[in-house]
């Protein structure tokens, strides 16, 4: 089991998350064109959210359980008749 969560410890770390990030600014474009301003970066993070009934997992999962009643319900009809003198 540790065998199994060891990489994953690793990667999840500090220290990977410190070498993951460059280090030199030489490559940036902003250093290479001599401009000392920083650009104006904007991130907007939406989250959509909608409602237990408008989510297409439970659109799917009700329309299975209506199946599974319909086919249940025929299957329990008797499609005989009995005639009694």
């Amino acid at each position: 089991m540790v065998l199994l969560l060891a990489p994953l410890a690793a990667a999840f770390s500090p220290l990977a998350a410190q070498q993951a990030q460059p280090t030199s600014q030489s490559s940036s474009p902003s250093a290479s064109s001599g401009s000392s301003s920083a650009p104006d970066v904007q991130v907007t993070k939406t989250t959509k959210t909608t409602t237990w009934y408008a989510s297409p997992t439970w659109i799917i999962l009700g329309l299975i359980v209506l199946a599974l009643v319909i086919v249940l319900v025929s299957v329990g009809r008797s499609r005989t008749t009995v005639i009694k003198n």
